[in-house]
Parts: C-alpha cells; sequence; structure tokens
C-alpha cells in the first residue's frame, strides 16, 4: 500500500530526477544548487511512497495569479518524477489524486503545470491554458517613432529594486494571467545555474520619466559557444503605455552593436509587427502551461467582465469527488456565483470546464470536439476567450 507525505528529506528526489530527466553529469550539481535554493524559498516537496522507499515526486509552488479579473491562489506543479522501476504501477495517479487535496486544503483555487505530455496530464483533468508566441529578429530591423517627449531613462539593474516590484506586480494584476513575484520569486528568476551553459546574465531593464516608473523589461542574454554575438531574450515585456513601449523598443534598437538576434517572447494578442521594418528572421506560437480547476467552490466570487448569465454545469472530475456533481453558475453583474444544482444545460470534464472558465477556451469549441455536450436546456450561454498569459516557469 502507497503512502503520501512531504519528503522526509528533500534530497531524497535527487537520484529519481537524474533518472527522470536523464541528466547529464555535468548539470547533476546544479540541480542540487536550484533544488537547495528552492527548498530556501519555502517550496514544499511532496511524495509517494512504499514503505520507505519513495517511489515519485513532485514540487509545490505557491503563486498569486490573475484569473480573469481576479487574483487567486495558484498551485504550481513542477519538478513531477518517478523512479524508472515505478512507471506503470499507479505511484504519479495516487500522488496527483493526493496532490490536489493538498492544495484544496491550501486554499488553491486552481492549478498550473507546463506538461512534457497533454495527454498524460488530461488523463488527471488537465487542459491547455495558455500559447506563446515568439519573435526573433535583428536589432536593426525595429522600426520605431523618435521620441517627441521629455527623456525616458533606462537602468538595468541585475534585480528588480522594490519600485520595479511595485510595478510590475500592479501590471501583473491587470494582464493576461500573470503571477505576482515576490522578492525571493525574483531572486530565484534571477538565478544563472549551470545547467544553462549559454546563459551570460538576466536582470529586468527599467524605465522611468522625471522620477516615475512607466516600464519593466525582464532579460536574459545568451552566446552559445560556436557563436561570435550574443542573443537578447525578452521574457517580459511591460510597458505602461505607448510612450514606454517605444522607448522600451528604441533600447532594444540600440543593441545592434553588441546583440545579433532579439527574441521576443509575448502572448498572443501583443501586436508589434508594425514596429519592424521587415519580417522577422523567425516567428512561432506555441503551446505552455496546462490548468486545472482544485476547487469549484473556490471559484465563487471570481471577477469576470462579460453581461450577465446563468448556465449549469454537470461536471466529472474522478480525481477530486468534491467536484462532481451539476453546478450552477451565475454572471451576476460582473461576478462569478458557484452553487450546486440538480438540472445541467451543459455536461463536461473538469478539464474542458477548466479550459473555458480561464478564457483559452470556449463551450462552443468543447461541443464541436466533442469534449463538452449541449444538453436539452441549453440555450447558447458562453464565456467569452481572453488571452491567457504567464511569464512564469516552474
Amino acid at each position: 500500500m502507497y503512502s503520501y507525505r512531504e519528503l522526509d528529506d528533500p534530497r531524497q528526489v535527487l537520484p529519481i530526477a537524474r533518472s527522470a530527466y536523464a541528466l547529464r553529469y555535468s548539470e547533476q550539481g546544479s540541480v542540487e544548487e536550484w533544488l537547495s535554493s528552492a527548498i530556501d524559498h519555502e517550496r514544499k516537496l511532496y511524495g509517494v511512497y512504499d514503505g520507505e522507499a519513495l517511489l515519485s515526486a513532485f514540487m509545490l509552488y505557491d503563486f498569486d495569479m490573475r484569473l480573469r479579473d481576479s487574483l487567486v491562489a495558484m498551485g504550481g506543479i513542477g519538478l513531477l518524477c518517478s523512479r524508472l522501476d515505478a512507471r506503470g504501477k499507479g505511484t504519479v495517479r495516487t500522488m496527483l489524486t493526493h496532490a490536489l487535496q493538498t492544495m484544496k486544503e491550501r486554499g488553491n483555487v486552481v492549478s498550473v503545470l507546463d506538461p512534457f505530455d497533454e495527454s498524460f496530464y488530461r488523463n488527471y483533468g488537465w487542459e491547455k491554458f495558455t500559447r506563446r508566441q515568439t519573435i526573433e529578429l535583428s536589432p536593426s530591423g525595429l522600426c520605431v517613432p523618435e521620441s517627441s517627449g521629455p527623456d525616458i531613462v533606462s537602468a538595468d539593474l541585475p534585480i528588480p529594486d522594490e519600485e520595479s516590484m511595485a510595478f510590475y506586480n500592479d501590471y501583473a494584476s491587470k494582464h493576461g494571467t500573470l503571477a505576482q513575484r515576490s522578492r525571493q520569486q525574483w531572486a530565484s528568476r534571477m538565478e544563472v545555474l549551470a545547467w544553462s551553459p549559454d546563459v551570460a546574465t538576466r536582470g529586468v531593464v527599467r524605465f522611468s520619466q522625471n522620477g516615475d516608473m512607466l516600464g519593466l523589461m525582464e532579460y536574459e542574454l545568451s552566446r552559445k559557444a560556436a557563436e561570435y554575438r550574443s542573443t537578447f531574450t525578452v521574457n517580459l515585456l511591460a510597458p505602461g503605455n505607448e510612450n514606454a513601449l517605444h522607448e522600451m523598443l528604441r533600447y532594444l534598437k540600440r543593441l545592434s552593436h553588441q546583440v545579433s538576434t532579439i527574441r521576443l517572447n509575448l502572448p498572443l494578442d501583443t501586436e508589434l509587427w508594425p514596429y519592424f521594418s521587415d519580417r522577422p528572421t523567425k516567428t512561432s506560437v506555441s503551446d505552455e502551461f496546462m490548468i486545472r480547476i482544485v476547487s469549484m467552490e473556490a471559484l465563487d466570487g471570481l471577477s469576470m467582465e462579460m453581461p450577465d448569465m446563468c448556465v449549469a454545469v454537470d461536471v466529472a472530475d474522478s480525481q477530486a469527488s468534491w467536484n462532481q456533481g451539476v453546478w450552477v453558475l451565475t454572471i451576476d453583474s460582473g461576478i462569478l456565483r458557484i452553487e450546486r444544482g440538480e438540472q445541467a444545460d451543459v455536461s463536461c470534464g473538469i478539464g474542458a470546464l477548466s479550459s473555458v472558465i480561464s478564457g483559452f477556451s470556449t463551450f462552443n469549441e468543447m461541443f464541436r470536439a466533442k469534449r463538452a455536450e449541449a444538453l436539452d436546456t441549453y440555450r447558447g450561454q458562453d464565456f467569452p476567450k481572453t488571452s491567457p498569459y504567464l511569464a512564469d516557469h516552474f
């Protein structure tokens, strides 16, 4: 009989992680360093044991993430791994079922993870949540209007100062599905470990005018061993207004003497093509995170900018019994109200509903894909799509 508990000794996970992720010898020391840092930042590790033998484990991150128009507690799952000889024996299923109970007890409304295999996690109720567009171009390919107002001052910082962190958290509370970041979380993001041999440095650039902060850019500077010039990757572009955006692009353009490539990681709804003098060298769109509702009841009170409506959903959730059954979802003056019901308009799994509530998908899309079923009483009620985007990785 398997047991589930917080790891007795976090170092127990290292041998499992080495084999699960096929870590090269040169990478293993940095994994130990990263694990030690994660524990210092009060992240928790949980696992499934057979007696005293650890078979599988994961790390739980606590975030406050924007969902629709509210900040909610999100449980991020990372470092999920299992022993090679434990595969196919139900250890991960046991762990994820208990993980949902852990997150419910900790007050997490939703859970997010970056999947190694979408179909695997879909079996446990997680569903598509975010996409990212990546654009690569030469700095000289940027075409930006000249500044016509007071000078905007840029400052390169190895880690955000207090004003920059406050600016970011305010921006994150209003855009996409960005997560709030504490000083510890920023420090973790700025670390460069040995498993990233091409990375030279990470940092942020803050933009201010007359003493007032206007924008923040998070970046990573890297260079491959066989290349002479570097790549400047923008992992967060947070302009407070159009003037700040223009100055950010002018900053990137001025890197042309030192940097060969600008790589922009952006939400799908960010349009920068008017500022390109030619087509980018490379563009791509990639799926990233998956999301899952941890507790239907905890969604009550979520702010959602949409017209009033009411729809009853029969939810199937084999991993979290507390979510199973009919729920009435009512939008009243921009607030989502959740209560138990009897007769449903829609039938679907928790994964499909998670994607709809997040703004990534709609009931209509799920109907066409046979991922949800419209019942006789359904009258077209649906939730509008948004453009979810989470810039944190775990």
